[in-house]
């Protein structure tokens, strides 16, 4: 009886941490909408001279691309790209030369090639403007980090 407690205690606890508390990635694509329009953020056509330093993902449709520390892009895809989200390594398609190009470039992943998602905008950021998107994209840490901090200043009782 004790083990089949056990067994079912375990159960819940590996069911209750791999719940997903988070946004969902249509509420993630809308805030990081919305903290374009409000920040006044315009897309570029291209950048020019560009090598990929670091990217990651934030949605099926957003990801983050760095050329270094203080050049950042958002960059929003067109399509489905489920891929991406998992992807430990990412493939820029260039249409020429050095530059990244929206409308005329796509990513894709190693594990699926001919899967290419297009860019369909180009949005430079500063390293302040990342970290932010960063924080939209996984509001969940954040609110852990400010509970810890106020449950550090609470006086004991």
């Amino acid at each position: 009886m004790k083990f089949k407690l056990l067994i079912l205690s375990g159960l819940i606890l590996i069911t209750g941490c791999s719940l997903n508390k988070g946004l969902s990635n249509e509420e993630k694509n809308i805030a990081f909408q919305n903290y374009l329009t409000t920040n006044n953020i315009e897309n570029v056509s291209k950048i020019t001279t560009f090598t990929l330093r670091g990217w990651s993902s934030l949605t099926n449709d957003y990801l983050m691309l760095s050329s270094s520390r203080k050049r950042q892009y958002l960059i929003e895809l067109a399509g489905f790209c489920s891929e991406i989200s998992w992807a430990n390594t990412l493939i820029i398609n260039r249409s020429s030369g050095a530059s990244l190009y929206a409308r005329f470039d796509s990513v894709s992943t190693p594990n699926e090639p001919r899967i290419k998602c297009m860019i369909k905008s180009i949005y430079p950021i500063t390293e302040e403007q990342g970290d932010e998107i960063k924080k939209l994209a996984k509001p969940e840490e954040e609110n852990l980090e400010t509970i810890d901090v106020s449950e550090k200043n609470q006086p004991d009782s």
